[in-house]
């Protein structure tokens, strides 16, 4: 708590020593005076925007800052709604208490931040671990504050029997990468809170000149310092910290008064239960042992039961368990950029696919990877898609709209206007998840032998809900020449190997274009590699062309190209059994992650 209020001197006196009056936004606000690094500001003549989720955090907003904008909203990747639970005393004493339950609406942070009237100085983030999330929906292209002060550490459990030493979590790795990218350098950190300046701006460097980070002795002297200019909020907190200790000092001496009078009704109840202790005692040495024979049965049983389940190949399967937020924190991005990385040309092809076009679009430009060429071929939409692309075309190497015969030849016409050294294609309602084109470029820097390159995929519906993942084992050339199990919109491959098989996609696909690629690599001697971490979403919705298709031209396209390796279609019998191996470790590596993942607590 001290560390926190040391920050905050820190942030008014230094940061913003010159600036006598400003704007900030303060997402998760949770308490308008008591370790807010807003309090003082609001004191000075600065005003802003508190947003804060929970109820009866946001009525003290409104009553001591009544010249902020004050909501009650929850900021998010993806708007929407989201539920809340609130703890209310239905007696005087507060002993019985009910749950309020209330739905709260869940808007983006560029929302917020449209809602400002003048540039923004300060943007205060601290949402218990879901930073991540609000930073990536905010624009750092358009919206520049001055500073950022961000929670670093997610609270995950209290010890046993101490109740005021939670234990955290870093998380700053998730998302440390994403703020430098976009223009910013750590100013201060004091264990709970990091803080950045724009680079642009000549800021005081917390971390050089705070007391609080050169010499734990000075510490002392200045939480004097701190407490003497502030005695009003140490005055608030000894009155808040002495009623607490009334009630509960109350509500002991009622619990002792109760005890007293139940003490009578126990040992009356005591003697009752006398009369039995000797049935007890026959039954002692047969009731343990039926009941630990019990606990391993029922777990038994259930186990057997559920081993279908368990052991089943989720590779295939587009649908695996029920739509839950999809957390695009779950794995780290590289925490420093390559000193030359290499040029990606990405394209998307497009046609009507306005509902999903702008998200896709915008986690490849989030991915803020420095050597990108992008480029959206559309087939003439009518859905409202050239507006979105006329709104990203500042971002966008290009776009074009025209007519086309169909999907691979879109995407012809798209590589046919790039140039760079890795290649790859991601279809206009699929996701790049953050960090995926350093982790492509950064695994072909480090093996020049590797021609291609593919990871694992995340499952998601129409509503971008993580509905599955594929967990891939390593690269096996003898199984997909029976099944392509490679995740198209993770897959890269080196401009060379595409210059040997003719600089072309088979336009006669529909369906199966990226399978046939992937054996005319093959025969041209290319070398596979696995990459074992998710680089893109696949979405499944009702329109999607695989839902759709895989029934009818499908199916004819994949017996195609199977007759072309073999010489013969074969059944699907032959084909499980050739593909059996593979299949076998992709469940093994599966069940590993799922097991890792819950021991880590990551969904």
């Amino acid at each position: 708590m001290i560390e926190a209020l040391i920050l905050q001197h820190s942030i008014i006196t230094n940061l913003f020593s010159e600036q006598a009056q400003g704007t900030y936004v303060d997402i998760g606000a949770a308490h308008p005076t008591m370790l807010s690094v807003t309090h003082s500001l609001y004191e000075s003549g600065w005003r802003g925007i508190n947003v804060e989720p929970v109820q009866a955090r946001l009525a003290l907003f409104l009553k001591a800052r009544p010249e902020d904008l004050n909501l009650n909203l929850a900021v998010g990747l993806r708007s929407g709604t989201i539920e809340f639970c609130d703890f209310v005393a239905d007696t005087p004493e507060g002993i019985v208490q009910q749950a309020v339950r209330y739905q709260v609406e869940v808007v983006t942070g560029d929302d917020i931040l449209a809602r400002l009237q003048k540039p923004l100085d300060l943007l205060s983030i601290h949402v218990n671990g879901d930073e991540a999330n609000v930073l990536r929906s905010i624009n750092f292209r358009h919206h520049r504050p001055k500073v950022l002060v961000i929670g670093a550490v997610k609270e995950v459990v209290s010890l046993q029997g101490q109740p005021d030493t939670p234990l955290v979590c870093p998380c700053w790795s998730f998302w440390e990468a994403y703020v430098l990218s976009h223009g910013y350098r750590l100013v201060g950190f004091d264990g709970h809170t990091r803080v950045y300046g724009r680079a642009d701006l000549r800021l005081t460097n917390l971390l050089e000149r705070a007391p609080l980070y050169q010499n734990e002795a000075a510490t002392p002297n200045l939480r004097k310092l701190l407490f003497l200019q502030d005695e009003r909020y140490r005055s608030v907190l000894q009155n808040e910290l002495t009623a607490v200790r009334h009630k509960y000092e109350a509500r002991l001496a009622d619990a002792q008064a109760l005890l007293t009078g139940k003490e009578q009704v126990i040992n009356e109840q005591s003697r009752a239960l006398s009369a039995y202790r000797l049935a007890f005692k026959i039954s002692l040495p047969v009731r343990p042992l039926l009941r630990l024979l019990a606990v391993p049965v029922r777990r038994g049983v259930r186990l057997v039961k559920r081993l279908p389940e368990i052991f089943r190949p989720r590779l295939g399967n587009l649908r695996q368990y029920a739509p839950r937020v999809l957390n695009v924190a779950f794995q780290p991005i590289p925490a420093a950029p390559l000193a030359a990385p290499p040029k990606i040309s990405l394209v998307t092809p497009s046609f009507n696919q306005g509902e999903y076009i702008r998200e896709t679009i915008k986690s490849v430009l989030d991915q803020g990877y420095p050597a990108l060429e992008y480029f959206v071929q559309d087939g003439g939409s009518q859905d409202g898609t050239l507006d979105l692309l006329k709104a990203f075309e500042a971002d966008l190497t290009g776009w074009a709209s025209r007519k086309d015969d169909g999907q691979s030849h879109a995407i012809n016409l798209a590589f046919g206007r790039t140039q760079g050294e890795i290649m790859g294609w991601l279809n206009s309602d699929d996701l790049l998840l953050p960090g995926a084109l350093y982790h492509v470029a950064d695994y072909f820097s480090r093996h020049p032998e590797v021609d291609v390159l593919y990871g694992n995929r995340v499952l998601i519906d129409q509503n971008s809900q993580d509905i599955g993942r594929w967990i891939l084992p390593g690269h096996d050339v003898e199984a997909l020449k029976w099944a392509d199990f490679v995740p198209q919109e993770t897959l890269f491959w080196r401009r060379s190997l595409w210059g040997k098989v003719g600089s072309t996609l088979d336009e006669s696909f529909q369906f199966a274009m990226d399978w046939d690629l992937l054996i005319r690599f093959v025969d041209a001697g290319a070398r596979f590699a696995h990459l074992p971490r998710f680089l893109g979403a696949f979405r499944v919705h009702e329109a999607q062309k695989t839902s759709q298709a895989i029934n009818e031209t499908g199916i004819q396209e994949m017996n195609r190209i199977r007759e072309r390796i073999w010489g013969h279609v074969p059944n699907g019998t032959e084909v499980r059994k050739k593909i059996a191996p593979f299949m076998i470790r992709h469940i093994l590596v599966d069940l590993r992650f799922r097991v890792v993942s819950r021991l880590r607590g990551i969904r």
